[in-house]
């Protein structure tokens, strides 16, 4: 087998396509020669490279654990005995649902140590993980568990053997990794500090640890030429004193790594308990780390009382007792139990009864925090398996034993896998001894309908019981830890994964150090270059003022100690050297001397702080940030009304809080920003919005909400809304119902879930289903195979972040049936039915019979052999990498076949048991089961209404449209027949109806071949005319049988075996015939049935009953309607001609008066003479008959009267007029101004009357000279 190298990006690789025939087709014909058919012609060339086979035919025949359709995808086995070399998941990205194994193993190097490198590495966080085991199983001690991005690694499997097995989902595909390995090496070759005897590292003086990784010295060196001659601090000098310092602590001894376990410190002692681990990892618990001594040693507790191991729990101490609260149990049991544990005693009480109650506490809860304030036990959030993220506060008395809820009335969302502090605060948060604060810092919570990591920090007051909110860190993290250290809360580590962001880059082991000055409300990051703190799951206590970091995840369970040793104040000379040491401590420059700050002590003040009348405890200056200004006039605002008076700042009623515009109330909702929505009464605290309830059962914790569907999925809504809702859904069925002409069923939906706090009307939650099948049913539920434990989708990656779920299976998954999809998945070994199936779980292995037939059984095992193997065993039985030559199933024998290359493959022979494919794995027609491995065929069972069925289940397919059932059984709605008798099912066709039958090449009718109708014609002496059409694919028959009273032995037979098409045909049986009789009497029935026509295909039906046409009632009524037609038309002429002369007469009238309220006047005129002239002088100009003014009074129309001309004669000639009027527009002159004044209106309208009554006699005096 060949593997080419890759990077951190994809590479080319590199072949010789003449060579690879040669090397790869003898392997594959000895090794796997079953694989591909090599009777297949060589000499098409492939159009693209295969990768990890040879092509064929022009398409690549992959080798054995090679897929696609380049070989460039893993799956299956792989076995590799080279002395050294390297595996990958592929040339390009992996694809989706890989599983793949590779078996390292050499018999030569028997013995010798295996080193595995990480030379890239990159799938997705939480998700996809490659694990490595030691040994040739996955028995052996798990070794690792490697996702996200890693840097390079090495691992060690000491065993000379390891098994390494790669599964991903069906979501991202990124790079994916490549592994090198080697025999007989020392890990990281000694870092180059050490000699490598025996796979193990002698280290040179100056170093230790197990790959010489550690650099050590003693307190003499310091200060001298070496590692700590700039001032550096023990015990590897790397830093002077003015910056921080990260040491792993050498151990004594070791113990296993952990993650997800608590840590408390006791006197100079770490005491750990609890924790997840690793498979085939030797355990012990309760362990303790001495700070003097180094060492780890083992409390010895009697097995009767110890409690079981568990993770994401807690422990306090309270005097001389540890009390340990929730947890998951055996990998997915969460827990409300709590245990004290008597440190003197070293015994375990458990402490009351398990509460199973969701309304009062102890609640379940796996992932939260607790702290110990006076004599009370405070429990932050947590996830509870039912209810999911809890944001109750819970309190138990150690006095009284008693448990009660916190009284706060803030809403917050709950989170999951944060972390908490605990620090004495004043009235206005700064460090005082007036009262205890918590805060709380990331992890994962339900927002915006989903999983989100967050980056948010709050403080919970614990006398007022209220909630602040805080600046957050602008880095989202969960299984992380913080822990309080000179004034400042140090984050150390964690997963920021989120797969709902969108960002790129995410840490999934984040390396970030960052820490929170409580007194200035403000975070940095501490630099730190060592990359090995990349890791979450890990546990942090703080003790003389260093920091302890314990075990965690980052691939691998660690074990080991981190130490943080913060700068010291008293390197720093000067004020400003002083002010600028942040790596993990707070400085203040007092008396001359930068010393470290003490939140509880009072320094002197200077003149000008004295002047500014700051308190002596605020001579700690803070870095003058805008962030900080704006949180700092926002934060000294304490009503609604002054917060929405200053820029910028925003009023969360939740918690009443004033904080910049740009942040978030603890409750999530939008802050106030105007003057109008502030309450000028102190209202009383709304109850918890529905909304932020993500699922049935905390919805129904909620008094005034329900769980109810809108608009296809269920919601939490307050039940004002419920009844609106209800309502507005009875109104528009009523609306469809009424508005339709047809009668029409409503939708069947479930029955609502009745208000109030009864949680039994809820679906079970994911964590009670118990087996595979009832876990895929539910829609947001998945199962894993490997824990036997049924989660909600949405906490997946929160329950198994450290790779305890080798694969998954959703209802989705596959395509394929439930218990299909659970068989394959299963790590049942039993369950899996075939070699092949078989070997895609890692546990399992194949022990054939060795009959030859390819029976055999699936069992745990390894490459070396089963786990338990019987008396008989022999090794040539056992498959745990390939598979037998061939896999009949027991229903045939293999048989030889020699091919052109020289290779045998054998095949099946003729299946026996009505059984039929390659390896006799199917069920012949008519037959149904499970043949596989022995098993055998049942008979399809189909009252005769199928000639086949599902050679799995066992449905029938049912021939006839109509007959539904897995045993054709019954009859579809409006179908009518007794298909258990053998009977078809008949439809009804309504007389005078057309009806269309689609039947489609679908699951519902692919399978039907008939379709059987009947007809009653009621109608008494007429005839009855059958049409129908066949339009598809193919032709169809039609036969058609009427039964009658007539003759009441067997059914006539009209038609039989009548081809017909898309163009039909049509039948007329005449009442007339004595042969026929059509009423409610004759009781005469059409049977029709239409047969051998394949799907898709549209059959067009109909029965008619017309009575004959009376062409003599048919003319009669014809002429009536067509003389009634005339006398109407002739009316509505008649009407038009005496509206149109009302018309005219009214416009005609409309006119004359019009014309008659015009001015007028009569005037004389005095001819003369043309030729002659006055004998004073020259005769005058014209003078105008009338002027017109315009409306401005400047200007006129002039009227006058003009002689026409005459030709020289004395007059003009006979029949023309001598005189004409004529106007012209002229200017007025004041003379004419004088004259021309505008009458008055009444004036104006009396002459118009006058006018027009001497105009209407004149004009009927003419028309009576007229007549």
């Amino acid at each position: 087998m060949f593997f080419a190298s890759r990077g951190r990006y994809p590479l080319l690789f590199q072949w010789t396509s003449s060579i690879i025939p040669l090397l790869f087709i003898p392997l594959l014909v000895l090794a796997n020669h079953a694989s591909f058919d090599l009777e297949k012609s060589l000499s098409t060339s492939c159009d693209r490279h295969c990768y990890n086979g040879v092509c064929l035919n022009g398409s690549c025949a992959c080798s054995k654990g090679w897929v696609g359709s380049q070989c460039d995808h893993c799956y299956g086995r792989i076995k590799l005995t080279e002395n050294q070399s390297h595996l990958i998941d592929g040339p390009l990205d992996y694809s989706s649902s890989s599983k793949c194994t590779w078996v390292i193993e050499n018999e030569k190097k028997s013995g010798a140590p295996l080193n595995l490198k990480l030379e890239s590495f990159q799938t997705e966080c939480g998700w996809d993980f490659v694990y490595i085991y030691d040994g040739d199983g996955v028995y052996g001690e798990q070794l690792a568990a490697f996702c996200g991005e890693q840097e390079m690694q090495e691992v060690s499997a000491p065993s000379g053997k390891a098994l390494i097995y790669f599964f991903s989902d069906l979501a991202m595909n990124l790079n994916g990794f490549n592994i090198s390995y080697e025999f007989n090496k020392c890990p990281y070759n000694c870092n180059s500090h050490g000699v490598c005897q025996d796979s193990k590292c002698n280290c040179t003086r100056g170093f230790t640890g197990a790959y010489c990784e550690m650099r050590v010295c003693t307190e003499e060196d310091e200060g001298k030429p070496g590692p700590c001659l700039h001032g550096g601090v023990c015990d590897t000098c790397q830093s002077p004193k003015a910056r921080s310092v990260w040491d792993r602590v050498p151990t004594n001894n070791e113990v296993a790594g952990r993650a997800s376990h608590t840590s408390v410190i006791i006197d100079d002692a770490i005491w750990n308990i609890g924790g997840e681990r690793f498979s085939g990892v030797h355990f012990e618990d309760p362990t303790v780390y001495n700070l003097t001594s180094r060492s780890w040693s083992t409390i010895a507790v009697e097995a009767h009382t110890k409690p079981a191991v568990r993770f994401d729990h807690t422990l306090v101490r309270y005097k001389m007792k540890l009390f340990m609260f929730g947890g998951v149990i055996d990998r997915k049991n969460i827990t409300s139990e709590l245990w004290s544990f008597d440190i003197h005693t070293k015994e375990w009480n458990k402490e009351g009864v398990d509460n199973k109650d969701l309304m009062v506490p102890p609640l379940s809860v796996a992932g939260h925090t607790a702290h110990v304030i006076g004599s009370e036990m405070y429990i932050f959030f947590g996830y509870n398996p039912e209810i999911g993220f809890v944001h109750n506060v819970q309190v138990y008395n150690f006095e009284t034993g008693r448990w009660r809820f916190g009284n706060t009335k803030d809403q917050v969302y709950g989170r999951f896998r944060h972390s908490s502090v605990h620090y004495k605060m004043d009235s206005v948060g700064f460090f005082s001894s007036e009262g205890d604060a918590i805060l709380v810092y990331g992890g994962t919570m339900w927002s915006n309908a989903q999983n989100n990591l967050t980056d948010s920090l709050m403080r919970y007051d614990i006398k007022h019981e209220k909630w602040t909110n805080l600046p957050p860190s602008g880095v989202q993290l969960f299984l992380h830890t913080a822990t309080i250290l000179n004034g400042l809360m140090i984050v150390v580590g964690g997963n920021g994964y989120n797969i709902s962001e969108s960002r790129t880059k995410q840490e999934c082991f984040s390396g970030m150090i960052q820490a929170y000055d409580i007194a200035c409300k403000q975070w940095f990051n501490i630099s730190t270059g060592v990359s090995q703190l990349r890791r979450y799951g890990h546990t942090a206590v703080a003790t003389n003022n260093e920091l302890y970091i314990i075990g965690g995840f980052n691939g691998r369970m660690l074990n080991d100690v981190w130490r943080f040793t913060p700068a010291e104040c008293s390197s720093a000379t000067r004020p400003e050297e002083c002010r600028s040491l942040t790596d993990g401590v707070k400085c203040v420059f007092a008396d001359r001397t930068c010393v470290k700050f003490d939140p509880f002590v009072s320094y002197k003040q200077s003149f000008l702080s004295f002047v500014k009348n700051e308190s002596p405890k605020s001579v700690s200056e803070c870095r003058n940030t805008a962030v900080r200004q704006a949180l700092q006039v926002c934060d000294e605002q304490n009503d609604c009304m002054s917060c929405i008076s200053e820029p910028g700042c925003g009023w969360c009623p939740s918690g009443d809080q004033c904080l910049p515009n740009d942040g978030e109330c603890v409750d999530g909702q939008v802050m106030l920003t105007t003057w109008e929505k502030c309450s000028l009464t102190r209202d009383p605290p709304p109850p918890r919005p529905c909304g932020m309830a993500n699922d049935c059962r905390s919805c129904k914790l909620l008094a005034h909400c329900n769980w109810y569907t809108v608009e296809g999925k269920p919601t939490c809504i307050p039940l004002e809304d419920e009844i609106l809702l209800r309502k507005e859904q009875l109104d528009r069925e009523l609306d469809r119902v009424a508005s339709s002409s047809l009668p029409l069923r409503l939708p069947t939906t479930p029955p609502p879930i009745p208000p109030g706090q009864n949680l039994s009307y809820c679906p079970l939650p994911c964590s009670s289903l118990y087996t595979c099948t009832q876990c895929l049913q539910e829609q947001k539920c998945m199962w894993c195979p490997s824990t036997n434990r049924c989660i909600n989708m949405e906490a997946y990656a929160l329950s198994f972040a450290y790779g305890q779920c080798h694969s998954w299976v959703a209802g989705h998954a596959h395509g394929l049936a439930f218990s299909k999809s659970c068989r394959i998945e299963s790590s049942n070994c039993s369950a899996h039915k075939t070699c092949a199936e078989c070997q895609l779980s890692p546990e399992c292995g194949w022990l054939d019979d060795g009959s030859h037939t390819g029976l055999g059984n699936c069992t745990q095992g390894s490459a070396q052999g089963p786990l338990n193997p019987g008396p008989n065993f022999r090794s040539e039985q056992w498959y745990f990498i390939d598979c037998p030559a061939c896999q009949c199933n027991g229903h045939s024998m293999c048989n030889g076949t020699r091919h052109t290359l020289g290779g045998i493959q054998e095949v099946c022979g003729e299946c026996q048991d009505n059984t039929m494919g390659k390896h006799c794995e199917l069920c012949a027609p008519g037959y149904f089961g499970d043949p596989r491995n022995g098993d055998h065929c049942k008979a399809c069972q189909c009252n005769g209404q199928a000639d086949t069925c599902d050679n799995a289940t066992g449905a029938c397919h049912c021939r006839t449209k109509g007959v539904i059932g897995n045993e054709c059984d019954r009859c579809e709605q409006k179908y009518y027949g007794q298909p258990r008798n053998g009977t078809p099912c008949y439809y009804e066709l309504s007389v005078d109806f057309i009806f269309t039958f689609k039947l489609k090449n679908e699951d519902k009718d692919k399978h039907a071949t008939e379709i059987y109708l009947f007809s009653i014609p009621h109608k008494k002496d007429t005839d009855v005319t059958f049409q129908i059409s066949c339009d598809g694919g193919s032709q169809a028959n039609v036969a058609l049988n009427i039964t009658s009273s007539l003759f009441e032995s067997t059914p006539r037979k009209m038609m039989h075996n009548t081809t017909c098409d898309s163009k039909g045909f049509r039948r007329v049986y005449v009442a007339s015939d004595p042969d026929y009789a059509y009423g409610t009497d004759a009781n005469t029935t059409f049977f029709v049935r239409v047969f051998n026509f394949t799907t898709p295909i549209t059959i067009q039906v109909s029965f008619a009953q017309s009575p004959p046409i009376n062409w003599v009632l048919f003319f009669v009524i014809f002429a009536a309607c067509f003389i009634v037609l005339l006398v109407v038309a002739g009316l509505l002429w008649m009407i038009k001609l005496r509206i149109e002369v009302y018309r005219r007469n009214q416009r005609r009238i409309d006119e004359i008066e019009h014309m008659a309220s015009r001015p007028f006047s009569s005037i004389k005129l005095e001819l003369t003479n043309v030729h002659c002239f006055s004998a004073t002088g020259p005769v005058q100009g014209p003078t105008p008959l009338s002027v017109e003014p315009c409306s401005n009074y400047k200007s006129g129309v002039f009227t006058l009267a003009v002689r026409l001309p005459t030709g020289g004669r004395a007059t003009t000639p006979n029949g023309t007029s001598g005189l004409a009027v004529a106007s012209a527009l002229c200017q007025l002159t004041p003379a004419q101004l004088g004259v021309l004044q505008a009458p008055d209106n009444s004036e104006n309208r009396n002459n118009r009357k006058t006018t027009l009554r001497r105009y209407i006699p004149f004009l009927r005096t003419r028309e009576n000279d007229a007549g």
